[in-house]
């Protein structure tokens, strides 16, 4: 019997015998879901840009990715709720290989994998009303951690895997629509061939995240991360830094048909040994035609996330998202962007072609903050004699059909449209990318 067998039948056995001991109870329910994704790549995979036959893995998969979640909430009383997710995500027709995801920080060794994983996404224990407080809460275990738009801290939920999963203790503050969180955690590995319980965890947080609505749409939201790397021995250090990043989200989905979404985000420390001094920010406004067939919301904004004009001094310049999302809903569909050393220039038609459908047509011009520095998603730089900071153009089509409350179904394409600096230094190829998705979730 193989490793992964057994740590599957140890999952189930886990998650049986904790709802065997709850179904007793009157206040208990299950959730869960089932996800099943067809993806078509051309041009590009999630290791690799271009269509050489030399690069990791292969330019043109057509994949299956499929996410399977089961678990249960248990209301013990109405103050203290216990609830444990458990999901298996698996992929096939990929061609990259389960080390192509290795990392090694000194003399550790660990796997950050996004399609393929078994895992728990909630584990925890929540005890409302703390100190008989009204809206005082505490909660430890496992969690997604999100907030907000999930730019600063969130999972992403494209991913197969998620993205960051947190074991944490929190405090959380909640009176007349807002919010203040005060949280304490390290985030867990992807790794498919065991779980994460008790095992690798590969950075250290800490942060302030609150929330101060000013009308029924609208909202600032105050911020402070803390991020440590625990990997830091001798070595090449990937996972070596300690930083903090603070700023302010400013949001409104409808201010007299107008909408606008604003992040800042500053950030201090040390990453590498060296000093980091970055910064980004999120400038977004539209506005909804309510009388017009469809509904048309016109957005249009600039993305930006600080380079480094010189990466082989004694400073980091080039800014990171704490513990943000980095799927494409936050930057082009083709994902192959970061919230680091870029420049995104957006416009976007939010169409609603019936109460339960939603149509999204979006073009990103992408570009590098500073030439001298790397396209963050692939780590690739200008070449000697080259000095372009055009990524490319990106074309995208997403259409959501929410059937009911627990089916739905997604599809997306997306053409990328390579600018000069991947043509000059990368691939000389374009790329586009198909998703067809079904959910059901209860």
């Amino acid at each position: 019997m193989s490793h992964r067998i057994k740590i599957r039948k140890n999952f189930l056995l886990i998650c049986l015998l904790l709802i065997s001991n709850s179904l007793r109870a009157n206040d208990f329910s299950f959730t869960g879901g089932v996800r099943e994704r067809f993806e078509s790549l051309n041009g590009m995979n999630k290791k690799a840009y271009g269509n050489d036959a030399s690069l990791i893995g292969r330019p043109d998969d057509t994949l299956l990715v499929s996410r399977l979640k089961l678990g249960f909430i248990y209301k013990q009383t109405p103050n203290i709720i216990y609830t444990a997710v458990g999901y298996f995500a698996s992929v096939y027709g990929w061609s990259l290989d389960y080390n192509d995801f290795k990392k090694v920080s000194g003399d550790e060794t660990y796997w950050m994998n996004p399609q393929e994983d078994l895992d728990f996404a909630a584990l925890n224990v929540k005890v409302k009303n703390l100190a008989n407080i009204s809206g005082l809460s505490l909660q430890l275990g496992r969690e997604s951690n999100r907030y907000g738009d999930k730019r600063v801290l969130g999972p992403g939920s494209w991913g197969n895997s998620y993205g960051w999963l947190w074991d944490l203790a929190k405090f959380s503050y909640r009176f007349d629509g807002n919010f203040i969180d005060t949280f304490y955690g390290q985030t867990k590995d992807k790794d498919k061939k065991r779980l994460s319980l008790f095992h690798k965890h590969v950075y250290e947080g800490a942060g302030i995240y609150t929330h101060f609505a000013t009308d029924k749409q609208g909202a600032v939201e105050p911020f402070v991360i803390y991020k440590k790397g625990l990997y830091n021995g001798v070595g090449n250090g990937q996972n070596t830094q300690e930083n903090y990043t603070y700023g302010i989200r400013l949001y409104d989905n409808d201010f007299h048909s107008f909408n606008y979404d604003m992040t800042y985000a500053k950030a201090d420390g040390s990453i590498k040994h060296k000093e980091y001094d970055a910064y980004a920010y999120v400038l977004k406004a539209g506005y909804r035609f309510k009388n017009i067939s469809m509904k048309p919301n016109i957005v249009f904004g600039e993305i930006y996330a600080s380079g480094d004009d010189n990466p082989y001094d004694k400073k980091v310049k080039t800014f990171q998202t704490p513990f943000g999302g980095t799927d494409g809903s936050l930057y082009g569909r083709m994902d192959i962007m970061k919230w680091s050393n870029l420049i995104e220039d957006v416009a976007e038609v939010h169409l609603v072609p019936q109460k339960n459908m939603q149509l999204k047509l979006s073009y990103h011009d992408f570009k590098l903050a500073d030439a001298n520095d790397a396209w963050s998603y692939y780590k690739k730089y200008n070449t000697s004699g080259n000095h372009e900071s055009k990524l490319g153009d990106e074309y995208d089509i997403e259409y959501k059909w929410n059937y009911n409350k627990a089916l739905q179904y997604q599809a997306i394409y997306a053409y990328f449209d390579a600018g000069a600096f991947v043509k000059k230094n990368v691939a000389d190829n374009n790329a586009q990318r198909l998703f067809l998705q079904v959910a059901y979730s209860f």
